[in-house]
């Protein structure tokens, strides 16, 4: 340990130059897309002398990808150790466990992590439609911490600032998993060997060994720049051929604000209803997951009108509290629609659940039995107090700006202030019941949140069918050529009825070839059916019209689109074909001939279309009508068939 002085301006200077060559290449990137952003949040499992209770240790990284194999990552993180044992009194301590009353560590940790994907192992890299991605971790960094420590026999010892920095080594194995083209989840164990003693504020004599500890994470990834045609280099064997048509345009963000009733969960009996707010801006990636920065304020209130005793800490001493709290947070939020049967209707609720992390500065006011009141005590060591957040909400669509909200969200404390009975085994976490609105910011009539994308919201419901017979008469002339083809051949057929006085075919037998001659004007009337039959003989080309008739698959097929440009006004999960053939149907009433093809076998998506052909002007002037008549978001699919 003695060595370490002479090293950590090495280590520092690592740390610097590994954040700074990120941060050019960041501005440096050009195709393909190498940066991405992540925060996890992880559950250390310790090996210490005293093991801490469940904390969560929180991380921020950024990561650069030089190939599909090979990244580097600069990774930030934080936590807190503590525990309390419960040891009994003693006047002499012996350097054991049965010295420690209790400890509180705060860490703080800068990395350097080298990631290596296995994507080649079970030749998942030859799989485009895989969305797993194994990876191996190894690096180390330095980490700042200032424990706090009471031993049994009332000493201890309390670090005002962060103590000398430590070094910790891990090694960790773990997977992503492909989201999207912007977003990938992942999560795995690290091993980390921390090259201190003193993390639970003792260096235990009889087993002198260093703290260790297992990381078990799970974290989403932001893929910086990243588009379906141009993904992550580590994903590159997804990349789609680039759309000719634009992607839509719809709105991402929302402002959350909230009121509702919190809850505190204290053995201080008496607890008092009183009110919380809350505001929270949002960030929509996708329909399925989103990003949220939360703020809450609300008081907790609680009392014993019967409070006695003398021992200080303890919920039978305390007649009344309140507490004031900050509550800072940021969370992932799931569209759990996507778990379940899809909501049909547009005015159906969509629910989502979230997993946050943050922190609570809180100021309390209490009255004690056995010693006088205090006012306005800081219940927190800075930077304030850790908590876990989950939470659910149910979200009602209202107008095209705003939604309607109903959750609740359970915040797991790591602190036994905020009733004051601070000398108990519980901790204080705490509910917040709540309901309030959303502002989509920038979503109107004519642009959508994404929150409320899927098709089945926006196609058939709360639309104004704009002359709705109009495309009845368009489309079918391009979509049926086929069909209405015959029609014309059906023109020719008053000519087949000249030959109607089939009396004369009959008198075909003319062989009588010697009355040609009498009827002059006869055998001028005979080159004309002689004529006609040829173009009767045209019967023949109904039989190769059909041919053409597949150049629409029937509707209810579901196979590779004929042609190169298809107009496609809803798309769907293979698992909903159900789903997709009430629209089909809903279409089909209003005079549309629809398809719903797959581009392959392989393909997990169905797309709903109005036509499909090699003429791009048609099906550009049949989207732009589409878009006014059926969806703002219709869209031409190219299709090259392999």
């Amino acid at each position: 340990m003695k060595r370490f002085p002479k090293t950590i301006r090495i280590n520092q200077l690592i740390a610097f130059l590994l954040i700074v060559s990120l941060s050019t290449s960041a501005i440096a990137q050009v195709k393909p897309k190498r940066l991405s952003a992540s925060m996890a949040l992880g559950v250390p499992v310790t090996f210490f002398s005293v093991k801490s209770k469940f904390v969560g240790l929180y991380t921020g990284a950024l990561r650069y990808s030089f190939n599909k194999k090979w990244s580097l990552e600069a990774k930030l993180t934080s936590n807190t150790y503590y525990n309390s044992t419960g040891n009994p009194p003693k006047t002499t301590l012996d350097g054991t466990v049965s010295d420690v009353l209790s400890y509180r560590s705060q860490v703080y940790g800068f990395n350097g992590i080298a990631y290596y994907n296995l994507q080649n192992l079970f030749g998942l890299d030859r799989k485009s439609e895989n969305r797993w991605m194994p990876f191996l971790n190894f690096g180390a960094g330095i980490n700042y911490y200032k424990p706090t420590v009471r031993f049994v026999n009332g000493t201890g010892w309390d670090f005002k600032k962060f103590g000398k920095p430590y070094r910790d080594w891990q090694l960790g194995l773990g997977t992503r998993y492909y989201l999207n083209a912007n977003l990938d989840m992942y999560g795995g164990v690290e091993y980390h060997i921390a090259e201190t003693y003193y993390l639970d504020g003792l260096k235990e004599s009889s087993n002198p060994k260093l703290d260790q500890y297992l990381n078990f994470y799970v974290g989403v990834s932001v893929k910086l720049g990243a588009k379906p045609w141009n993904n992550l280099i580590d994903w590159s064997k997804k990349n789609m051929e680039e759309p000719n048509e634009p992607i839509p345009n719809y709105a991402k963000w929302g402002l959350d604000i909230t009121a509702g009733v919190p809850y505190l969960f204290s053995p201080v009996g008496g607890y008092k209803l009183t009110g919380m707010m809350g505001v929270g801006l949002r960030r929509s990636f996708t329909k399925a997951i989103g990003l949220s920065l939360n703020y809450n304020s609300g008081n907790f209130a609680g009392g014993n009108s019967n409070a006695s005793g003398a021992i200080p800490g303890l919920p039978a001493t305390i007649i009344s509290y309140e507490t004031s709290i900050n509550q800072f947070t940021g969370r992932i939020h799931f569209n759990l629609r996507n778990l379940v049967k899809e909501p049909f209707g547009r005015r159906d609720w969509n629910h989502f659940g979230s997993v946050g992390i943050g922190y609570i500065t809180a100021i309390g006011t209490a009255s004690f039995s056995n010693k006088p009141k205090v006012e306005d005590t800081k219940l927190y060591l800075s930077p304030g107090i850790q908590n876990i957040v989950l939470g659910y909400e149910a979200r009602r669509f209202l107008t095209n700006s705003f939604d309607l909200i109903a959750g609740v969200d359970f915040s797991y404390n790591q602190s036994k202030w905020l009733d004051q009975a601070y000398d108990k085994p519980n901790l204080n976490s705490h509910l917040f019941i709540h309901t309030g609105i959303t502002y989509k910011i920038g979503a109107s009539k004519t642009r959508l949140h994404i929150d409320w994308s899927h098709s089945t919201y926006n196609n058939f419901k709360n639309r104004k069918k704009l002359t709705p017979k109009l495309p009845v008469l368009e489309k079918p002339t391009v979509d049926t050529i086929a069909k209405v083809e015959p029609a014309p051949i059906v023109e020719p057929e008053p000519v087949v009825e000249e030959p109607k006085p089939e009396p004369k075919p009959e008198p075909v037998v003319e062989p009588v070839v010697e009355p040609k001659p009498e009827p002059v004007v006869e055998p001028k009337v005979a080159p004309k059916p002689v004529v006609e039959p040829k173009p009767t003989p045209v019967v023949v080309v109904p039989t190769p019209e059909p041919a053409k008739q597949p150049a629409q698959p029937k509707s209810n097929e579901v196979a590779p689109p004929m042609y190169k440009y298809n107009v496609v006004v809803a798309c769907y999960s293979v698992n909903k074909l159900n789903i997709a053939k009430l629209n089909q149907k809903k279409l089909e009433n209003r005079g549309f001939t629809t398809n719903i093809f797959r581009t392959s076998m392989k393909s997990q998506l169905l797309r709903l279309s109005i036509l499909s052909t090699n003429d791009k002007e048609e099906a550009l002037k049949l989207a732009r009508k589409a878009r006014k008549e059926i969806d703002p978001y219709t869209w031409i699919y190219i299709y090259n068939a392999q």
